[in-house]
């Protein structure tokens, strides 16, 4: 059997594999870098895209919001913007008019846990006069006592006038009798309330009542002022 030649160092004849070092760790590093690449592509493939969020339909008590594109800030209630729906220009009910009544709504005073928070109805549109009492005097009251008035109207006759004042709440508050005292270039009304001597013990709530009064002249006003004797 021929033996191959002798390699220097090698006396037998056997000459090693002789492989770059450099050359296996490159081949080492392109295998790596090729496993990677296929996993994450297939991790990508497999992932199912995040569905896109659909807004949900107005419905009744919807908020709008100014900044979302698709806001009816119109709207009251269901049904949003569509025509003839409840809150629309369309055939549907439509919302209350007018203006909320002043004051009313949510009101916050101070601000942690000190902080008070007070609410009053929105009524929509204006906000009603108080309609008074009419009353008459009623002669023979205790602790009488002169009142003033808030407004005095003199009717077509140029005799009569209504005279409007806030009270109390009988049998507490009783109109007694009305003194008119007859000027050359005024008139002066004075108005006297008391209390039932009558009524006995009892406890009134203190609630304001605007009370209203005809008095009859004697004389006709012709064009004199009318001044409040108790003011």
């Amino acid at each position: 059997m021929d033996r191959m030649p002798s390699s220097p160092g090698y006396p037998d004849g056997r000459t090693p594999l002789r492989t770059p070092i450099r050359a296996l760790i490159a081949a080492t590093v392109s295998l790596a870098a090729l496993s990677l690449a296929v996993a994450t592509a297939s991790s990508a493939a497999t992932l199912p895209a995040a569905p896109e969020p659909v807004p949900p339909p107005p419905g009744v008590g919807a908020t709008c919001v100014i900044q979302h594109p698709d806001c009816n800030d119109r709207s009251f209630g269901a049904g949003g913007s569509e025509p003839g729906s409840l809150g629309s220009s369309g055939d549907g009910a439509p919302p209350p008019t007018g203006a909320p009544s002043p004051g009313c709504g949510e009101d916050v005073s101070g601000s942690g846990p000190d902080g008070v928070v007070s609410s009053a109805p929105c009524i929509p549109g204006p906000v009603p006069k108080p309609r008074p009492l009419i009353v008459v005097p009623r002669p023979g009251m205790a602790d009488v006592r002169p009142t003033a008035f808030t407004s005095a109207t003199v009717l077509p006759d140029d005799r009569t006038v209504d005279v409007r004042f806030w009270s109390g709440i009988e049998p507490c508050s009783v109109l007694d009798h009305v003194d008119v005292a007859y000027g050359s270039d005024a008139l002066t009304i004075t108005l006297f309330q008391g209390s039932d001597p009558n009524a006995g013990l009892v406890a009134c709530p203190e609630i304001a009542v605007l009370k209203q009064v005809t008095v009859t002249l004697d004389q006709d006003l012709a064009g004199r002022r009318i001044v409040d004797g108790a003011a």
